[in-house]
């Protein structure tokens, strides 16, 4: 072996240990509104500690169909969705995997849908229109209390 190449070995070992460490962590994502799916991937795609593999879904049923058929992490769901509705969503993705964590997006407050959404087991309710940073950080923080739990 060359010991000029050594180096350049090293880092390229360094390198790829510390891409393999990087968490990956599968989120669906599920609202009506495309504008709120693409700024969810550009959000959480621009972060460079985790590796975000986002699914998304512009509706109530198809959002069913992927959660049965692929396991995520987290679910990020809107209340208001058309057709079968955000709570009665939730309602049934629990009844088929209790522990997955699930964040409510809402564009309207009230101490009710609050209230509403956390009994029927969502782990927060981000508001809309949110940022990059309130996202990321209701992220991050399900998973911290997830490690610390687990």
């Amino acid at each position: 072996m060359n010991r000029n190449r050594v180096p350049e070995l090293l880092y390229l070992l360094n390198s790829w240990l510390t891409l393999s460490m990087q968490r990956q962590i599968k989120i669906l994502a599920i609202d009506s509104k495309e504008i709120i799916l693409k700024s969810i991937r550009k959000a959480l795609n621009s972060d460079e500690k985790t590796e975000y593999i986002i699914t998304t879904s512009g509706t109530s049923i198809e959002g069913l169909k992927l959660i049965r058929n692929d396991i995520y992490d987290l679910v990020l769901l809107d209340l208001a969705m058309p057709g079968i509705n955000g709570i009665e969503v939730l309602k049934r993705i629990k009844k088929f995997n209790y522990d997955i964590p699930i964040v409510m997006l809402s564009g309207y407050s009230s101490k009710s849908s609050y209230s509403d959404v956390i009994s029927n087991g969502a782990e927060n309710l981000l508001l809309k229109p949110f940022t990059t940073a309130e996202l990321k950080s209701v992220v991050s923080n399900i998973f911290k209390a997830d490690k610390s739990t687990g």
